[in-house]
């Protein structure tokens, strides 16, 4: 079988009353109809069947109206059929209301990590992401049957449009593919009704910049913990590390590697968070990744607690995308190139964060001046009492030349 779902606006609808299906090869079909607006998705019609005859007859395409009972209503965004054929394999495509098959899905799709919405209570808020508020919640029966899990839940904002919604699910479907015990995992999407769900493992401890900093003697909310040990912060190195080599392995680019997202688990545990894991800036590539477009305007960790604290680690640069500069290589920073081996060279900075606990590189230089000074083959000064084994590795990280920094895996 092959499922097509077609997106109708309302303006198409109107225009031509229905949905014209094209270019159908001859065989049995069934159709199916539902409205999609602001307010979430209704319930599909029944089914109804056709057949398209073969060559030299009347057939090969068809109209979906009003034979499904659907009526158009100046409230709805749109409707959408979708229209199966049997005999194939599962799948789905996607297209928009002028018949167009997009780059990126318009409609999503649950599938086996649909979480029904009755099994999900929400405890209390944990911040602002970049979608919309992140919550503390429980989960009924996701881990295990009759048992409760702490979960961390984001929503998307209840005044974002229908695109918005879709593709705060559509992202956050990057990671289910993700199987890694030093990436921030997802557990289950709710998509059904409003607000939509994304939920995500639970780090309690929050990102790695704020815990860092809250290690400092002189901290407010110094949790009664010493500073770092060395074994500690090979440790914490060592997990970034692994987590970045699986993304690699998978051909995912991260592009926004930082403290700030990365997140630390209760028990003390550092996983890959933030950036594009769960909102799109992670890159599926081919070998190696080059995007010459700025990044856009990077999302928080997984949970979403950071975009406004931090949001000043970011900068404008020609009326372009924010960008992390302090963070970027040379040649991203030139080109706009981001592949592996930048993410590399941001690596050698989250060192040179944990060695400060979580100072701001190139502290004293404006962003200009920071762009400049990389550009021009600077690199961070090597931090104050920096164990000689950490600065080895920034250094590493930092060569000029990417071809001769090391991979994640020969990191490790």
């Amino acid at each position: 079988e092959v499922t097509t779902v077609v997106c109708v606006s309302r303006h198409r609808y109107s225009k031509y009353r229905g949905v014209h299906l094209a270019l159908l090869q001859p065989g049995n079909y069934s159709a199916k109809v539902r409205a999609t607006s602001l307010a979430g998705n209704g319930s599909w019609t029944g089914l109804i069947k056709f057949y398209i005859l073969g060559p030299g007859t009347c057939g090969g395409q068809g109209d979906i109206n009003s034979d499904l009972g659907v009526q158009g209503g100046g409230q709805l965004w749109g409707w959408g059929a979708g229209v199966q054929r049997d005999g194939y394999a599962d799948g789905v495509s996607y297209s928009d209301g002028d018949g167009v098959i997009p780059t990126h899905p318009t409609v999503y799709m649950p599938d086996e990590w649909e979480v029904s919405r009755e099994k999900i209570t929400v405890i209390r808020e944990l911040g602002q992401g970049s979608f919309g508020m992140v919550y503390e919640g429980v989960a009924l029966g996701l881990v295990t049957e009759g048992e409760e899990t702490k979960v961390a839940l984001k929503t998307v904002n209840e005044l974002a449009t229908m695109r918005e919604r879709i593709e705060f699910l559509n992202e956050a479907s990057v990671m289910k593919a993700f199987k890694c015990h030093h990436v921030v995992r997802l557990l289950g999407v709710v998509s059904q009704g409003q607000p939509a769900l994304v939920i995500m493992e639970l780090m309690t401890r929050g990102d790695l910049k704020s815990y860092l900093r809250s290690l400092r003697p002189e901290a407010e909310n110094n949790p009664g913990l010493p500073p770092p040990s060395l074994k500690d912060m090979i440790q914490m190195a060592g997990e970034i590390a692994d987590g970045m080599a699986y993304l690699s392995a998978n051909k995912f680019v991260h592009r926004d590697l930082a403290a700030r997202n990365c997140m630390v688990s209760e028990d003390f545990t550092v996983k890959i968070g933030g950036g594009g894991a769960a909102a799109g800036r992670l890159c599926r590539s081919c070998i190696s990744c080059c995007s010459h477009l700025p990044p856009p305007l990077p999302p928080p960790p997984d949970f979403g607690m950071t975009r406004d604290i931090y949001e000043t680690d970011y900068y404008r640069k020609g009326g372009k995308g924010l960008l992390p500069v302090r963070w970027m290589s040379p040649e991203a920073l030139k080109d706009g190139i981001f592949n592996t081996q930048s993410d590399v060279w941001s690596f050698g900075v989250v060192l040179w964060e944990i060695a400060t606990l979580a100072e701001q590189p190139y502290q004293g230089m404006s962003n200009e001046q920071v762009l400049r000074f990389v550009m021009d083959n600077g690199v961070l000064e090597r931090p104050e009492n920096c164990p000689d084994k950490l600065h080895e590795l920034m250094c590493l990280c930092w060569q000029q030349n990417p071809r001769q920094r090391p991979s994640f895996v020969q990191l490790l």
